[in-house]
């Protein structure tokens, strides 16, 4: 044997071991999105993107139109089911209250630049509060104005009064302040908006246009309330254990990725919206 040349095998040799030992991150990201959409072809983009930019140190899945509800996805994160998810405010507020301020507070936005102004001032603050629960911020999105989708013509409160109103299952507080208001709120999960619709379960449905063309509840609730009821906003969230095994500077290249998808995302959801209407 050649003992000159030792050293250059036991570096190839170590070289590929340390390859070999190499993990690989795992990163599930659900979300009740329908596939199809902006949003989703969006995430795909960014799932593109991300594995140019991670090879082999990053493997990331994409679950979309989801039927669990979005407190039920926060579920999954913890007990480690998936580790990432795109949510509305709704789904974030199950790991902190605070971001209810962006999205279920009524009528308090009158357009998107009040939206942006306020979300602008606020993320950092918003991200300090969700890391220190475990969970760090990837991007922060919307998808339109929520509005009212109903069976019978409705214009004023008294109107809709006396229709059942869909309400996300998941969320006691909002059926307890509807019903104190003289509501008829049905607690039910997101797929089962279209049969409710059908069977008279539910005669009413707050929802963006482009949602509800997307999954067809404007087939059975063909009147819309032509009112800006809320924004839609959410942002996609992962575990922070699970972001921190990647390095520093990949986490830096992949927020960044992010971040663009999320500038597609608000610009393309807000032009669906409209063409919607």
């Amino acid at each position: 044997m050649n003992y000159r040349l030792l050293p250059a095998w036991l570096l190839i040799i170590g070289l590929g071991s340390a390859l070999r030992g190499a993990e690989t991150v795992e990163i599930k990201l659900a979300t009740i999105m329908p596939v199809g959409t902006s949003a989703h072809k969006s995430l795909m983009e960014m799932r593109a993107a991300w594995q140019k930019a991670a090879g082999p140190a990053l493997k990331l899945t994409i679950y979309a139109g989801m039927a669990d509800g979005e407190p039920l996805l926060v579920k999954k994160m913890r007990a480690r089911q998936i580790n990432a998810a795109l949510l509305t405010a709704v789904g974030i507020s199950e790991i902190d209250r605070s971001v209810s301020s962006l999205q279920l507070m009524p009528m308090m936005f009158r357009n998107w630049a009040e939206v942006d102004y306020v979300r602008e001032k606020i993320h950092l603050q918003l991200e300090s509060r969700l890391r220190a629960k475990g969970f760090e911020v990837l991007f922060w999105g919307d998808a339109g104005w929520v509005r009212y989708f109903s069976k019978e013509p409705g214009a004023f409160p008294d109107d809709f009064r006396k229709m059942k109103m869909f309400v996300l299952a998941g969320v006691p507080e909002q059926v307890d302040i509807m019903r104190q208001l003289g509501y008829q709120p049905v607690s039910l999960e997101a797929e089962q908006i279209l049969p409710g619709l059908t069977t008279g379960m539910i005669s009413v449905v707050p929802v963006p246009p482009f949602l509800a063309n997307a999954l067809q509840f404007n087939r059975e609730a063909k009147y819309m309330l032509d009112l800006n009821w809320v924004p839609l906003v959410g942002a996609a969230v992962i575990r922070r254990d699970v972001w921190e095994k990647l390095s520093p500077a990949l986490r830096s290249e992949l927020k960044a990725i992010a971040e663009a998808a999320a500038d597609r995302i608000r610009a393309q959801t807000r032009a669906e919206d409209e063409d919607a209407i």
